[in-house]
C-alpha cells in the first residue's frame, strides 16, 4: 500500500476536511460471480464472471457516450430502479444476453439485489483507512447514485460507522452529476466545495457532477478502463490508498 500512496498526486491531498467517495466501484464492489449464478439460475447460461467484469467496464464508456442499452421494465418507478436497470441490463447484454431477455431476467436480479446488494464487496482494509482519517479530523460522506437502500447494506456490511454521512440519491431524490447533490452533502457535513475531494470510478457520473459543483475530484481506476481517455482527469488506485495518504499528510 505504500507504493499505492506514494502514485497519489500531491494536488489532491492539500485543504480536504471532507472526502467523498462513490459506492459503487469504490467503497463497495460488484460481486461479479454471484450475478453470473443468478443469471443462470434464471436459464441464461452464457455469461460467466470474467465476462461481466469486462461488461461492466464497457457500460460505464456507454454511459459516457449515452449508448446505455434500454427496454421496459415493470419497476422502473421505483427509486434509482430505472439507472440501476440500465447499467445492470448494458453488462448483461455486453456480456451476450439477448435483449428480448432483459426484462424478465433484469426483474428475477432486482429481488436478490433488494435481499443484498449487488455491489457488497468490500475491499480489505478500507474501513481500517476512513476510521482513521475520520481521527484526524476529516469528515467522509458518501455520494451515490442508488436505490434507497445503502444505509441498511452498510449496516449489514459492518462500515456504516465509517461515514459521517450517507448521500443516497434514492433517498434523497437527486442524482449525479447534478452538482446540487454535492452541495447537499457537504452542506449535511458542514463542509464546503473548495475543501473537498470526491472520489468516484464513472466519469459521466462523478467527474463531470463534482467538476459541476467546484469540487477536487479522481478516478479511482486500478484497472485502466479509461486508459488513453480523459487525460486531464487525475487517476488514484483506491479509495483505501487516498484516505492512508490524507491521514499521513
Amino acid at each position: 500500500m505504500l507504493d499505492d500512496i506514494a502514485a497519489i498526486p500531491g494536488e489532491l491531498l492539500r485543504d480536504v476536511d471532507v472526502l467523498c467517495l462513490d459506492a459503487g466501484g469504490v467503497v463497495v464492489f460488484l460481486d461479479h460471480h454471484r450475478l453470473a449464478a443468478l443469471v443462470s439460475a434464471h436459464g441464461v447460461s452464457t455469461l460467466d464472471g470474467d465476462a461481466l467484469a469486462f461488461a461492466e467496464a464497457e457500460a460505464k464508456r456507454r454511459l459516457e457516450a449515452r449508448t446505455m442499452t434500454t427496454f421496459s421494465w415493470r419497476r422502473k418507478h421505483l427509486p434509482g430502479a430505472r439507472a440501476w436497470a440500465e447499467m445492470v441490463g448494458t453488462m448483461l447484454h455486453v456480456a451476450g444476453a439477448s435483449l428480448d431477455t432483459l426484462p424478465a431476467l433484469i426483474d428475477f436480479i432486482w429481488t436478490d439485489h433488494v435481499r443484498l446488494n449487488l455491489w457488497s464487496k468490500v475491499p480489505i482494509g478500507l474501513p481500517a483507512a476512513l476510521n482513521a482519517l475520520r481521527k484526524t479530523g476529516v469528515r467522509v460522506a458518501l455520494v451515490s447514485n442508488s436505490e434507497g437502500m445503502l444505509e441498511p447494506l452498510f449496516v449489514t456490511l459492518g462500515i456504516r460507522d465509517c461515514f459521517d454521512f450517507l448521500g443516497d440519491s434514492g433517498a434523497l431524490g437527486v442524482e449525479k452529476p447534478d452538482p446540487a447533490f454535492f452541495r447537499l452533502v457537504l452542506d449535511a457535513c458542514n463542509g464546503t466545495t473548495d475543501r473537498a475531494l470526491h472520489l468516484g470510478d464513472t466519469f459521466a457520473t462523478d467527474i463531470l457532477g463534482a467538476r459541476a459543483a467546484g469540487v477536487r475530484t479522481a478516478l479511482v481506476d486500478p484497472l485502466g478502463q479509461y486508459q488513453g481517455r480523459h487525460s486531464d482527469v487525475l487517476r488514484v488506485p483506491s479509495a483505501r490508498a487516498v484516505a492512508e495518504a490524507l491521514a499521513n499528510r
